[in-house]
């Protein structure tokens, strides 16, 4: 099954990209149907890829988005934001390209590709 990618840029919340202590943070929220993500990575900010082991899911409790795996699933409900972290990364101001690979079990691989601003 192919998602549009219009459809897939609305997990992306606007204004959500932004460098913090760590390195950059942003938010995804589900308002599509809910989502089983098996795999989640690389992400891509402005070309740089950055693997799963780089990237941060902060949920109830943080962890690597390297357990995201078939035997250890990321389930997404409807409604549901999720903040990722990419440690040691640092944004100048303006608009950054961020491209998100993920791999559900809905629907197979997927591609989130946006144009976001640094928020303030």
């Amino acid at each position: 099954m192919v998602i549009p990618a219009a459809l897939l840029r609305r997990f992306f919340v606007d204004g959500s990209l932004r460098n913090e202590e760590e390195g950059v943070g942003f938010e995804l929220r589900n308002l599509v149907a809910p989502t089983t993500i098996t795999s989640l990575g690389p992400i891509e900010v402005d070309d740089q890829a950055f693997a799963a082991s780089e990237i941060t899911i902060m949920a109830s409790k943080p962890r690597p988005a390297s357990a995201v795996t078939q035997q250890a699933p990321l389930f997404l409900a409807m409604g549901k934001e999720l903040s990722f972290r990419i440690d040691g990364l640092h944004l100048s101001p303006g608009e950054h390209q961020i491209t998100i690979h993920a791999v559900t079990r809905e629907v197979g691989p997927v591609v989130i590709d946006v144009t976001e601003k640094v928020s303030d």
